[in-house]
């Protein structure tokens, strides 16, 4: 016995190669999303200074929220443009259409002078980001295993995490117009790494190309021409077909979405759980706090450079996206999300502290380093488990049918919400106080423990179906 075990976990450990190498190459566009992501932190402070590169001059206050939020209103109406695309086009031919918008966003930062320019590079960036938050998770949960989905899927965040650091730092050591010079290429180094990756198979079975199903799924799980893989192949294959309506040439009605689609249980449970799910991502403040990152430790008077606490903060945000990776195939999902979200409601809380006794003219002296602590502390509790888990439990709630239409209405949602607080996040700080604002996101997370713990079941190492049958569940008991 003990000689015949080792030989097959290694067989095993080679068969998920090529789905680590198709999940790493499609999050390079992650990657390029975060860098645009995080550009605005260390250059918004030097678009509102008199040393501005815009020949304008010095942009405004309205101005510089527009700067901000107009990434979310390009996103809004990209995530239905790439929902339709997804499923008329396939997954992989719209991830690469996706990265020539973020090619626009850096052309129209290292070309275009004037503020309306940098407002076109928004929305572009929008574009590419509602193609990426929509595309690179549902790729990825198409492609892989039941048994490493989960660590695969976390690849997203990391990722975003990674870019939005690489431009804290090259926007703090380089150039306005170098930065872009540089940044321009990573969603051309995207298409050159990505074109050799197929298609994913339920994509290509749907289309009824079972031949390029069959050879997909083969590179994808490192099949060979053995007896034992062959059988694989056609008993996954198998399995596929079964849960997937095949368009043909004449049956086209057969996929198309129908509003029956919607009646069971389990559609319309996982479709709310999605919407609370992302709003919940974007009421923690975690995207509006790492969009204005820089500024907030400059009004904090911490004694740190603004931009140098920012890449302190990137950092943490990196550390806790690889933690993420190591332990969200190991731990139920359940207890990640809720021990993650109560820790970010008390980083929250504690900068909110800082801020109330600063307002209230208490000496904060001895607590200076309380923002950046608690800022860091959040951004880092939430990477490991709130944030990406997101996203790879949106990917395994929805049903095979609806995962494309149902994750671009939530994803449409989601870029809603993260234009009202980014937007008016400078409003909010104003009319409610900083110490307010923090614990409005706390009190969210907050909610989030117990939604989480009531509402949505555990998925980790469950394949689609019985994620589906568990949704079903209450259903089931009713009738």
């Amino acid at each position: 016995m003990p000689e015949t075990k080792l030989p097959i976990e290694i067989k095993a450990d080679r068969r998920v190669v090529n789905q680590y190498l198709a999940a790493i190459c499609v999050n390079i566009i992650s990657l390029s999303q975060g860098t645009a992501i995080g550009w605005l932190s260390p250059f918004l402070p030097l678009l509102i200074s008199t040393d501005s590169p815009l020949s304008t001059g010095p942009v405004t206050d309205i101005q510089a929220t527009w700067i901000a939020s107009l990434l979310c209103v390009g996103a809004i109406f990209g995530t239905l443009l790439f929902g339709w695309s997804a499923d008329k086009f396939g997954r992989k031919f719209s991830l690469c259409i996706a990265a020539l918008p973020l090619v626009g966003f850096w052309a129209c930062v290292a070309f275009g002078g004037y503020v309306e320019i940098l407002y076109l590079g928004r929305l572009l960036a929008g574009l590419g980001a509602a193609g990426v938050f929509l595309l690179v998770p549902l790729y990825v949960t198409e492609i892989s295993e039941d048994r490493i989905r989960g660590s695969l899927g976390t690849f997203f965040i990391l990722f975003i995490n990674l870019g939005t650091l690489v431009s804290f730092v090259i926007g703090t050591y380089l150039s306005y117009h170098i930065t872009s010079y540089i940044l321009i290429f990573l969603p051309i180094l995207f298409l050159l790494c990505f074109i050799r990756f197929p298609e994913t198979p339920q994509h290509l079975i749907r289309c009824n190309k079972i031949e390029s199903a069959e050879s997909a799924l083969k590179y994808l799980r490192g099949y060979t021409s053995s007896p034992n893989h062959v059988m694989a192949l056609k008993d996954e294959m198998s399995k596929l077909m079964s849960q997937i309506s095949i368009r043909g040439k004449d049956s086209s009605d057969d996929s198309s979405i129908k509003w029956a689609d919607f009646a069971p249980f389990a559609t319309k449970k996982a479709i709310i759980i999605g919407i609370v799910l992302v709003a919940l991502n974007q009421l923690s403040g975690c995207f509006a706090l790492i969009n204005y990152t820089a500024q907030i430790f400059a009004d904090a008077n911490t004694g740190l450079d603004p931009n140098v606490s920012a890449m302190i903060v990137g950092g943490i945000q990196i550390a806790g996206s690889y933690v993420s990776t190591l332990v969200v195939d190991r731990c139920r999902r359940k207890i990640l999300y809720i021990v993650t979200t109560f820790g970010a409601a008390v980083g929250l809380t504690a900068m909110g502290v800082h801020a109330y006794l600063k307002v209230n003219e208490f000496d904060v002296s001895v607590i200076s380093w309380l923002p950046v602590a608690s800022l860091s502390f959040v951004i880092f509790i939430a990477s490991v488990g709130m944030l990406p888990l997101t996203f790879v439990i949106l990917s395994e709630i929805l049903p095979q049918k609806l995962r494309s239409f149902a994750g671009s209405l939530c994803t449409t949602f989601l870029w809603v919400v993260s234009f009202i607080v980014v937007k008016y996040f400078p409003v909010i700080v104003e009319v409610l106080g900083m110490h307010g604002c923090m614990w409005t996101f706390a009190g969210c997370c907050a909610f989030g423990v117990f939604f989480n713990a009531f509402f949505i079941p555990e998925t980790r190492g469950k394949s689609i179906d019985e994620i589906t049958l568990a949704m079903g569940n209450r259903s089931k008991n009713e009738s």
